[in-house]
């Protein structure tokens, strides 16, 4: 029996696709994380500066942040 060469035209494209396809969804995720405490530490000033218009802005974009995560 032949093993596959995965880095021929035939195999090699899936695998540049997947690895790919990997690559993007782990950068998504880090930074939507990288995002997440961002949000957090600018509530915190919001709240520290009584800026309620602020406070929404960021507390809704959190939420829309955990509604995606959620799915």
């Amino acid at each position: 029996m032949e093993w596959p060469n995965f880095y021929s035209n035939t195999y090699g494209t899936n695998n540049q696709q997947v690895s790919g396809l990997l690559s993007e969804m782990l950068i998504d995720e880090q930074v939507r994380l990288y995002r997440k405490r961002t949000l957090y530490q600018e509530i915190d000033e919001a709240l520290a500066e009584k800026d309620k218009e602020r406070f929404l802005v960021l507390t809704n974009e959190l939420r829309e942040i955990m509604a995606y995560e959620a799915t």
